[in-house]
C-alpha cells in the first residue's frame, strides 16, 4: 500500500513538473516572439498566452501606433486597459484616438488620467500638446509649469520652451513659469542665449543665478559664463559686465570685478588668478613651439623657435567708455629672448565693434611700456592682445618673455 501511494506521489510531482515546464517553455517563446521574432511576432505571442496583460497592452498599442482607426483596434485597447489599468500608455492612445475624431472632451479624461497614472515627462508633454492643439491655453500654461518642475535630468525641456514662445511673445509670462529652484531654469537661460532672445536672456539671469546657488558644478559654471560672453556678442555691455561681476561675488568665476566708470576695465591685471579664457578672461596661445606657464602674478611665455611666424600670444576683453582717452600700461620682462632689439611682440587694441585698432610700441628689454588710444563714439569694448610677428630679416624668436602686468587706465 505505501509503495502504491509512493508511485502516485511521484507521478503527480512528475505531472506538475511536466506542466510548469510545458508552461515555462510556452512563456519564455511567447516573449522571444514578442521581442525578437517577426513583424507579427506579437500577434503570435499573444496568441500562445492569450490572457497575458502586458502582451495584450503591447499588441494593442502596436495596432495603434501603426494608424489603424478601426473599432477594433479600440476595443483592443480597452481590453489592455482594463487588463493593466495602471498603464499611462494605453491611456494616451485611446486619448490620442478620440482627439483625431474630434471628441476632446473624451480625449481629454484619457490623457488627463495618463498624467496621474505617470508623473514623468510623456504623459505631462503629451497632454500640453493636446491642449495646445484645440487652442486652451487656460489650461496649457499650469501644465506647462507643473511638467517643467518635473526631474529635469530624464527630459529635453528645449520642446516646452519651443513651444511656450509658439504660443506667447510675453517673456515674462513664460518666465512667471519656470521654477525658482533646480536646474531649469539655467536651462532656459540657455535656450534665450542660443535662439538669441538677448531682452529675455536678461530678464532670466537673475532667476538662474539664483537657482545655480554659490556651490555650482563645473558644469553649471560653464553654462553661467555663457551669459556675459553672450551679452558681448550682442553689444550689451553694461549687462555682460553686470553678470560678471555677480559671477565673481558668488566666487562661480575666480577673478578681479570691473567698473569702467572708475577705470577698472582689466579684470585681473596682475595675473593673480586662473587664466579663464571666457569673457572677460585672460585667454593665452596654445601654439606649436610656445609654452605658457603661469607663476604667482606673472605669466611666461617660452618659444624654442619653432612657434608660428605670427600668432595672438595673450588676449582679453576689456569694457571701456565711449569718447575716453585711455593708456594701455605694461610690464614686461624681454630680457631672455635672443633678439632684444627688434623681438616683434606688440600690443594691440581693437575697439569694438567698429574693429578700430591701435598698434602699441614694440615691447624691449625690462620695458615697462604704455599707449594711449581715445575710445571711438560708439565704442563698448575693446580687445587687447599681445602679438607676436616674426620682423623681417630675423628668425624667429626664442628664449622667455614674462608678463607681470597689464593695465588700462584713463588719461587725465
Amino acid at each position: 500500500m505505501k509503495g502504491l501511494l509512493s508511485w502516485a506521489i511521484r507521478l503527480l510531482l512528475l505531472a506538475v513538473c511536466g506542466f510548469l515546464t510545458a508552461q515555462s517553455i510556452r512563456v519564455a517563446r511567447a516573449d522571444w516572439l514578442a521581442t525578437h521574432g517577426p513583424a507579427d511576432g506579437i500577434y503570435r505571442a499573444l496568441a500562445l498566452e492569450p490572457a497575458d496583460a502586458a502582451l495584450l497592452v503591447r499588441a494593442a498599442l502596436v495596432r495603434s501606433e501603426s494608424g489603424d482607426m478601426s473599432q477594433a483596434v479600440d476595443q483592443q485597447l480597452l481590453r489592455a486597459a482594463a487588463a493593466d489599468p495602471l498603464n499611462a500608455d494605453v491611456q494616451m492612445a485611446l486619448g490620442l484616438r478620440e482627439e483625431f475624431r474630434g471628441h476632446n472632451a473624451e480625449a481629454e479624461r484619457y490623457l488627463v488620467h495618463a498624467t496621474y497614472l505617470d508623473h514623468t515627462f510623456k504623459p505631462a508633454w503629451t497632454l500640453i500638446n493636446f491642449y495646445a492643439r484645440t487652442d486652451q491655453p487656460d489650461k496649457t500654461w499650469p501644465v506647462i509649469r507643473s511638467a517643467l518642475r518635473l526631474d529635469p535630468l530624464v527630459f529635453n525641456p528645449a520642446p516646452i520652451f519651443d513651444l511656450c514662445w509658439s504660443q506667447t511673445g510675453d517673456s515674462k509670462k513664460i518666465l512667471g513659469t519656470m521654477p525658482e529652484r533646480g536646474a531649469i531654469p539655467v536651462q532656459y537661460l540657455l535656450y534665450l542665449l542660443g535662439t538669441k532672445r538677448t531682452d529675455a536672456a536678461i530678464e532670466a539671469w537673475p532667476r538662474a543665478l539664483a537657482a545655480a546657488g554659490t556651490k555650482v558644478s563645473p558644469e553649471v559654471a560653464d553654462a553661467l559664463i555663457l551669459f556675459p560672453d553672450s551679452m558681448v556678442a550682442a553689444n550689451r555691455v553694461p549687462e555682460a559686465v553686470r553678470g560678471w561681476n555677480e559671477l565673481v561675488a558668488r566666487k562661480i568665476v575666480l577673478s578681479g570685478r570691473l567698473d569702467p566708470p572708475a577705470g577698472v576695465s582689466v579684470a585681473d591685471p596682475n595675473f593673480d588668478f586662473p587664466l579663464l579664457n571666457r569673457a572677460f578672461g585672460w585667454r593665452v596661445a596654445t601654439e606649436d613651439g610656445l609654452f605658457v606657464t603661469k607663476n604667482s602674478s606673472s605669466l611666461r611665455f617660452e618659444l624654442n623657435g619653432n612657434e608660428p611666424e605670427s600668432s595672438v600670444l595673450l588676449a582679453t576683453l576689456v569694457p571701456i567708455l565711449p569718447g575716453r582717452a585711455y593708456r594701455l600700461v605694461w610690464q614686461s620682462d624681454a630680457s631672455r629672448l635672443s633678439s632684444t632689439q627688434d623681438p616683434g611682440f606688440q600690443f594691440r587694441i581693437i575697439q569694438q565693434p567698429g574693429e578700430a585698432a591701435t598698434e602699441c610700441p614694440l615691447l624691449k628689454t625690462g620695458d615697462n611700456g604704455a599707449c594711449r588710444f581715445t575710445s571711438l563714439p560708439g565704442a563698448g569694448s575693446a580687445r587687447l592682445e599681445l602679438r607676436y610677428t616674426r620682423a623681417l630679416g630675423t628668425t624667429r624668436a626664442q628664449g622667455v618673455l614674462r608678463m607681470t602686468s597689464v593695465r588700462l587706465e584713463f588719461v587725465s
